[in-house]
């Protein structure tokens, strides 16, 4: 059976598969543990640390405020509920009932005149017929009474009875109810009562009138429900804001205010499971978001270790920041905003997004902060982000700032009128004038704390970049005095680098800054090198090709030792170490071989020691010095041929696996053949061509002391026809 024990290749397969695992990045794990540890240790401190021994009936020990804002579930249910019982009962009326029962109570009493009116049947049978037909309690008396009236009076109890019937359900109708037919039936005895002085009559019409009454007003459930629904989702909800006292000390505890106590989880229950996990799992998320954005769209930043171990102290610092600022409301704008403009200064500007969105919530859910406070902090943050994606100068930052402080103060203003906040209130000014002062001091904070951690972490930021970059830095001047001529290429190659990297959306300042130092070993033995020779001897030719190439690849090294000795950051120094690559010292190499032979001379002895360029800067720089270097040497640089030595050296860096780890595309290089081209051809573009008696008349001009002497029609014809800005001038 195969087995994987004791294979040593495991870790290299689990690597392949899962290249976050490898090796190297202990680090970045460390720091991602470190980061997720120190926040869930804040958020369990903060958690518990409010919380008090209390149950329902104690005496408060003291006066206890709400940390932060929360919705009182307990009030709000109790209000939605007095809202919803105060709200009346649909009811929908039948409008079929009145007419019908006005129907059958003609029906009733033309019966009852055809049973009057038929004197032959004896007076029995008639009152047995009627109380069966119609079925009411009547002593027979009445029935007597009734069945003798003459056909005019029983119209007129007719009338009355269809009278009384429409007063009674067609005032609002008969709730189809015990109680609303009973309030139906006592609303006609009254009404009745005034009919007819006769008492017997006034019992028949009672009775008769009030077996005719039927319910005809329905509750309509439906409709009753939504409308109690609609009362009671008007009621707003009720609050607890942050710093309102909930227990005053002395104040017996109802059980309304453990409840309040409860929501607000300053109610000590013991050891409580639940906020633990909570912060493990709310941290462990905001940790994942991080790496994921360095997994998925910065995976070079992931490499880093400095990089992870910044970010995490930054997001740590935050945290704390946020918690320990929380009970100074004029302060609540201002973490959010620092912690972003660091983030885009020291690292990356995405970053930046990220982390400022993830710092505005979890300090919202850490201090209970008002959604306002979370949604202004991370819009200045936003502003702070895009103010500091493009530094020149250190000073850019409180132009940040600037912006910082009105985005703050729109997006307040805005959500105070969208909530229906008065202008004339005080506290809504001192509220818009803590967001604009928070923003001009976040960009401070941030302008003071950078330095702090660029050092420590050997991070070049963008104004590092500019002072790296200013010609009296030591070892520039150094590489001026000593080396002039190397020099010179340097800023060239700066030239050529930083336009390039413009063109490919690579980072056109540290290319410029990096081809500036990229060559800075040269001046430890300037005159080995033709770029100081000035037409002076080449020491070369009283050397062996052997020492000559070891000789022209240490200047490398050499940079690597001056740049430690002056301080220089890592990510200039790989300019100085990746910008030969593993390229071939062509020159000594061939000569070698004519010495001695083909296969007598080993091609790797005349190879710098690499690395090759690992970034687009690097690799921008390498073709940059190629190229400039090569274009000086032409005699005749037109644009053509510019093109065609730039393009054929990018072809033999790209077939000689230079550029293999520089993430360059083809259509890269095309973009920086292009651009290598246009500058150069600027740099050493052909001068005019004066004809020989022309120099001629202007060499015996110079010697006259004037500008034309005695052939003004030469010089116009040469120099143009007027002076500038004289009569005819085109400008």
């Amino acid at each position: 059976m195969n087995s994987t024990q004791g294979d040593g290749r495991w870790p290299s397969q689990i690597a392949r598969r899962y290249p976050w695992l490898k090796e190297g990045r202990a680090a970045q794990w460390t720091a991602a543990f470190l980061t997720w540890l120190f926040i869930v240790g804040i958020f369990m401190v903060t958690l518990f640390s409010h919380r008090v021994n209390l149950t329902a009936g104690d005496l408060a020990p003291r006066t206890i405020t709400a940390p932060y804002g929360v919705i009182d579930f307990a009030q709000t249910a109790r209000a939605r509920r007095e809202a919803m019982a105060a709200q009346a009962r649909v009811y929908l009326t039948r409008p079929h009932a009145l007419s019908q029962q006005k129907k059958k109570t003609r029906a009733d009493f033309a019966y009852i005149l055809a049973l009057s009116e038929d004197t032959a049947a004896p007076l029995a049978e008639r009152e047995s017929a009627i109380t069966n037909e119609i079925p009411i309690s009547m002593p027979r008396s009445v029935w007597t009474t009734v069945l003798s009236l003459s056909p005019s009076t029983l119209s007129q109890l007719q009338q009355d009875a269809l009278v009384t019937l429409s007063s009674v359900m067609g005032n609002g109708g008969v709730r189809n109810s015990s109680v609303g037919l009973q309030e139906a039936k006592s609303f006609v005895a009254r009404l009745t009562q005034q009919e007819t002085p006769s008492p017997s009559l006034r019992l028949f019409l009672t009775d008769l009138t009030q077996s005719l009454v039927v319910p005809n007003t329905y509750l309509n459930r439906q409709a009753t429900a939504r409308q109690r629904n609609l009362a009671a989702a008007k009621v707003p909800l009720v609050k607890i804001l942050k710093g309102e006292v909930v227990v005053q000390q002395g104040q017996t505890v109802t059980p309304a205010d453990m409840e309040v106590l409860r929501q607000l989880g300053l109610v000590n229950q013991g050891w409580d499971i639940g906020p633990v996990l909570g912060s493990m799992v709310f941290v462990t998320a905001m940790v994942a978001i991080i790496a994921g954005y360095f997994w998925f769209l910065r995976r070079r930043l992931i490499d880093s270790w400095r990089v992870s171990a910044m970010t995490g102290l930054i997001l740590v610092v935050a945290v704390a920041a946020a918690d320990a600022l929380s009970g100074v409301p004029g302060l609540s704008y201002l973490v959010v905003p620092t912690t972003a403009i660091m983030v885009t200064a020291l690292i990356d500007s995405g970053l930046g997004l990220v982390v400022a969105g993830i710092v505005a919530l979890s300090t919202a859910v850490l201090t209970g902060a008002d959604i306002n406070v979370a949604l202004v902090s991370f819009f200045g943050a936003v502003a702070g982000v895009f103010g500091t994606s493009r530094l020149s100068q250190r000073y850019d930052i409180l132009r940040a700032g600037l912006l910082v402080a009105l985005v703050n103060l729109l997006a307040l203003l805005g959500l105070d009128l969208m909530q229906g906040a008065s202008l004339l209130q005080a506290q809504v000014w001192q509220y818009l004038v803590w967001a604009v002062v928070d923003g001009f001091v976040a960009s401070i904070l941030a302008m003071g704390s950078i330095p702090l951690l660029e050092g420590p972490f050997g991070v070049v930021t963008a104004v590092k970049l500019i002072e790296l970059s200013n010609p009296n830095q030591p070892l520039l001047r150094k590489l001026l005095v000593e080396a002039p001529g190397t020099y010179h290429h340097s800023i060239m190659v700066g030239n050529l680098a930083e336009a390039a990297a413009e063109a490919v959306g690579g980072n056109s300042l540290l290319a410029r800054v990096g081809a500036y130092y990229h060559d800075i070993g040269k001046s430890k033995r300037p005159y080995f090198f033709v770029d100081n020779q000035f037409g002076a001897e080449n020491p070369h030719d009283r050397l062996a090709p052997t020492l000559s190439a070891i000789i022209i690849s240490s200047h490398v090294k050499d940079g690597i030792e001056l740049s430690r000795e002056y301080r220089v950051p890592e990510p200039i120094v790989n300019f100085i170490r990746e910008h030969h690559g593993t390229t071939l010292i062509r020159f000594f190499y061939e000569k070698a071989r004519d010495q001695e032979g083909d296969d007598a001379v080993p091609e790797s002895d005349f190879r710098y020691d690499g690395p090759k360029p690992r970034s687009k800067e690097t690799a921008i720089v390498m073709l940059a010095d190629a190229s400039e270097a090569t274009v000086r040497t032409l005699k005749n640089p037109n644009p053509p041929t510019i093109e065609q030595v730039v393009r054929r050296l990018i072809k033999e860096r790209l077939e000689d696996g230079q550029l293999d780890e520089s993430n360059l595309t083809l259509k890269e290089l095309d973009t920086i053949a292009r651009t290598f081209t246009r500058v150069l051809t600027g740099v050493f573009h052909q001068r005019i061509e004066y004809p020989d008696r022309v120099l001629k008349e202007m060499e015996r001009s110079k010697n006259n002391g004037n500008r034309g002497g005695k052939s003004p029609r030469l010089v116009r014809r040469v120099g143009g026809g007027r002076p500038p800005g004289g009569p005819g001038d085109p400008r």
